[in-house]
């Protein structure tokens, strides 16, 4: 089901869900975030000798990105977002998906607003650390906690776990168990992927599926790549 503003809910059970309360304040306007937003990209943009404009196919999304660091009562009252929830980003490869989250970033940290703050991870590093290290429950752990960015999930490639029966899709086991510490202490995650729902649900399975209908709000973000 698809509502105004490109905010996706992927099972009308969505919108019965509880919605919990969120606890990060806000430390800027939407328009402020805008402007520090434009001036940001075009230099993270430049220094890859590319170009950064606002066109049909990323307004609405940087719009509702900038709605949603900024906390902004209108990502819910007006797109039917929920800020309680992190953000599943999907679309196609080079659209911006991964540097619009480096880009609110290194807002983050240039102007010193520690509630925009987020630590981006790469799927497939977290499998190479499962790879090489003994103690593989460390490494899910470790990625069951705090709040992250995991940046291209369904890229990875399955773990190698020698100890258990050869080869583990990790991710299924940390989605879970930060689904566990979301309803807990409302711990947010947020995902860059290609995979839309029904490919989520095929490579990690019908109860991870439904784990994200009530961790995210998902944002789709279309066009050409722009690499």
């Amino acid at each position: 089901m698809k509502v105004d503003g490109a905010i996706t809910f992927w099972e009308n059970d969505f919108l019965k869900t509880k919605k919990m309360k969120s606890t990060i304040q806000s430390c800027i306007t939407t328009n402020q975030l805008k402007n520090l937003f434009n001036k940001e990209a075009k230099i993270y943009y430049g220094l890859k000798n590319r170009s950064f404009q606002v066109d049909e196919n990323n307004a609405i999304f940087l719009n509702l990105i900038c709605k949603y660091f900024a906390r902004d009562p209108s990502f819910e009252s007006e797109h039917l977002g929920d800020l309680s929830k992190g953000l599943y980003v999907c679309g196609p490869n080079g659209t911006g998906k991964s540097s619009s989250f480096k880009i609110i970033q290194n807002i983050s940290v240039k102007y010193h607003l520690k509630s925009l703050w987020f630590p981006i991870i790469e799927t497939y590093k977290v499998v190479e650390k499962f790879n090489i290290e003994k103690q593989k429950d460390f490494v899910t752990k470790n990625y069951s906690k705090g709040r992250y960015l995991f940046d291209d999930l369904g890229a990875e490639v399955e773990a190698n776990n020698n100890f258990v029966y050869g080869k583990d899709d990790i991710f299924t086991k940390i989605m879970q168990s930060r689904y566990d510490e979301f309803i807990r202490k409302g711990t947010i995650t947020h995902i860059t992927s290609n995979l839309n729902i029904e490919q989520i649900k095929q490579r990690y399975g019908s109860r991870v599926e439904d784990r994200f209908v009530e961790m995210f709000n998902l944002l789709e973000l279309n066009g050409d790549s722009k690499r």
